[in-house]
């Protein structure tokens, strides 16, 4: 942009048909947040990324973003940031933003939308006809197939590839689609009650190792989530989709950039960004004195450094208030509609770039903004801050937290509803706790991190979790029982920097039946007990203590 804040991708987009707005634009252009700019790099998330050969719908509204160059009347941004695109697959006749998606673009989707807004359609090029595509491909239906893919189970994002053996994959590289994790990869049809549109994310051209009419080595791509995987051949006219199903435990974020020989993806790590291990965050003052959101934050920002052992430590407040390269990790909320509609919080990452034959990438600076106040269709959503869990129309802002904090910790989107880096949360949800797989894939981005210098740079160090003290409301926050109900057997989910001691259990009477040893156990045989309500004291070795309710079947 003009004040050299932030870096933006001007996407060019050859206009077919227009459904509202400007009828005059054979083509316009579209800006969305982040990108490459030499050996400058810029990832937001979330935020609409798009590659080229993307065809669909687009929702636009003006441009405000002032770019260091001509400002054109063609110009204009995408409304609600990746929901203001629906995508096409045009073999498969259907399109999709994140949350909806729909079967038959022409007979299903377009009438919707004229429904809408009671004007004709106005046909820019002819020369573009989805029922064609669609319709050639049922044609070709059969002469490509997929018998198997191994391995099964991968991480996307780390150079770990996959090989998949079939038949008419054609001698000409084609491309492989996974499903994509950005959009959930699978979309429920309105039109449609109980039917999904599967979504797909092409492999990079460079991604693909080697190509032959009868198998594919393809790297697996930052933005794949688990589900099936389409090949299409370079011929077109149809694709396969596999039966098997792959699984993606996590992924990692990386940079795109372009050597000279093709859009490339490399892996991230951080380094020793404030010469005391790490880096150091700071909110601006008046998320500072916003004690619950405080709070809240604090508490999901120890849970990624006292699993991982990411060295992030919490400075002074600061005064500056905007998202922008200007070495300040800053955390905030948003000011008036500064985020796009819909975005809950956001998280950009910056990185710097080295090398010559290999380029090696490293976070420079990292923000991230929270909406402040939730308007037009979020209107009757609100934050709980916690500790409490989020009910009905609250939005939990740990879960939040810990979602855009994993962003921070250089992780992506996995396809795993419920799951901390999943790529949506629904009002009434409470994801702080991380996963075995998140943890997994902090520590693989903090192994790289900590292994060897690159650039000049001095290597992240240890964050040492012990330093910390733990209140009564982190310590509560941090403990979970499951199942409840339960039958045979309760178990206990803690943070790695909490050590417990011992449980207590009562009857509904308030009479203890019971007490554990937690020092080497987190497991309670509840099979002995007779049906009913019972209560659980947990505490810990410095005094902590919890009680919950379970109830034995």
């Amino acid at each position: 942009d003009e004040s050299y804040h932030n870096i933006y991708t001007i996407n060019t987009i050859e206009v077919y048909k227009v459904f509202k707005g400007q009828t005059n634009l054979s083509t316009l252009e579209i800006i969305t947040p982040g990108g490459t700019v030499g050996l400058h790099a810029e990832i937001v998330t979330p935020s609409l990324q798009l590659s080229v050969g993307d065809t669909g719908i687009f929702m636009l509204e003006a441009n405000s973003i002032a770019i260091n160059s001509t400002q054109a009347e063609n110009r204009f941004q995408p409304y609600s940031s990746n929901q203001g695109f629906y995508k096409y697959n045009l073999f498969a006749n259907i399109a999709a933003n994140p949350f909806r998606g729909t079967y038959g673009i022409d007979d299903v989707l377009y009438s919707s939308i004229t429904d809408i807004t009671n004007t004709e359609v106005t046909v820019i090029n002819e020369q573009f006809d989805t029922q064609s595509i669609y319709n050639q491909s049922i044609a070709n239906r059969g002469s490509i197939l997929i018998s198997n893919f191994t391995p099964t189970t991968v991480t996307g994002g780390t150079d770990t590839t996959i090989t998949i053996n079939g038949s008419g994959f054609g001698s000409a590289q084609g491309t492989v689609g996974f499903r994509d994790a950005n959009f959930g990869g699978l979309i429920e049809s309105p039109a449609n009650s109980g039917n999904f549109v599967p979504f797909y994310y092409e492999a990079f051209d460079t991604e693909i190792i080697s190509w032959s009419d009868t198998q594919i080595v393809v790297e697996v791509p930052s933005r794949a989530g688990t589900g099936d995987i389409e090949v299409t051949p370079n011929a077109g006219g149809t694709s396969a989709v596999s039966s098997q199903t792959l699984t993606v435990s996590y992924s990692e974020i990386n940079v795109s950039f372009d050597p000279g020989t093709g859009i490339e993806s490399y892996e991230t790590r951080h380094i020793d960004r404030n010469g005391n291990g790490g880096y150091q965050w700071q909110m601006y003052t008046d998320f500072d004195a916003n004690t619950p959101a405080k709070e809240s934050f604090i508490r999901a920002f120890d849970s990624w450094r006292c699993e991982t052992d990411v060295y992030w430590e919490m400075g002074p407040t600061t005064t500056t208030n905007t998202i922008a390269d200007d070495d300040v990790n800053i955390v905030r909320f948003d000011v008036g509609s500064e985020l796009p509609t819909g975005i809950l919080g956001r998280c950009t990452s910056r990185f710097n770039g080295c090398g010559g034959a290999t380029i090696n990438w490293f976070v420079e600076e990292l923000d991230i903004v929270f909406e402040d106040n939730f308007t037009g269709p979020l209107a009757v959503l609100s934050w709980e801050f916690g500790p409490d869990a989020a009910t009905g129309f609250e939005v939990d802002f740990e879960s939040v937290s810990v979602h855009e904090l994993g962003h921070g910790h250089q992780l992506a989107h996995v396809i795993n509803p419920g799951q901390v880096m999943h790529f949506a949360i629904a009002n009434n949800q409470n994801s702080r706790i991380l996963s075995s797989d998140d943890i997994a894939a902090g520590n693989d981005v903090h192994s790289r991190s900590t292994g060897s210098s690159v650039c000049g740079e001095s290597t992240m160090s240890n964050f040492d979790c012990a330093t910390l003290s733990i209140s009564d409301n982190e310590f509560a926050n941090h403990i979970s029982i499951f199942p409840n109900p339960v039958s045979d057997i309760l178990k206990i989910k803690h943070a790695s920097h909490i050590i417990l001691d011992k449980a207590l259990l009562y009857d509904v009477r308030g009479r203890l039946i019971s007490q554990i040893d937690l020092k080497n156990t987190t497991v309670i045989q509840t099979s002995q007990f007779h049906s009913g309500v019972y209560f659980i004291q947990i505490d810990d070795s410095n005094g902590h203590s919890l009680t919950k309710k379970f109830i034995v079947e």
